[in-house]
């Protein structure tokens, strides 16, 4: 094995999959990430790697700021009740 070919693709799969820039591309990485999720061991670092990008995204992105803002509003001390009681 060619362990400096290894390498070699690792930083373009790596420089590929770490950023996401535009909306187009989030749902083609949430695409991906549905395929990848059937064979969830065999792909395990390739999600790993996209998940990491995806989040990066929406903390970043400007469609996602008000959810956002609501996540982080939230009072994390109230539990959730179910809908039994």
């Amino acid at each position: 094995m060619d362990f400096s070919d290894v390498k070699n693709r690792a930083i373009l799969l790596f420089a590929q999959t770490e950023f996401i820039w535009s909306e187009q591309q989030y749902d083609m990485a949430l695409e991906l990430m549905d395929q990848l999720i059937n064979e969830y061991d065999l792909n395990r670092p390739l999600i790993d790697i996209l998940s990491n990008a995806i989040e990066k995204y929406e903390n970043q992105a400007t469609e996602f700021v008000e959810f956002n803002r609501s996540v982080a509003d939230l009072d994390n001390s109230v539990a959730l009740k179910s809908s039994d009681e």
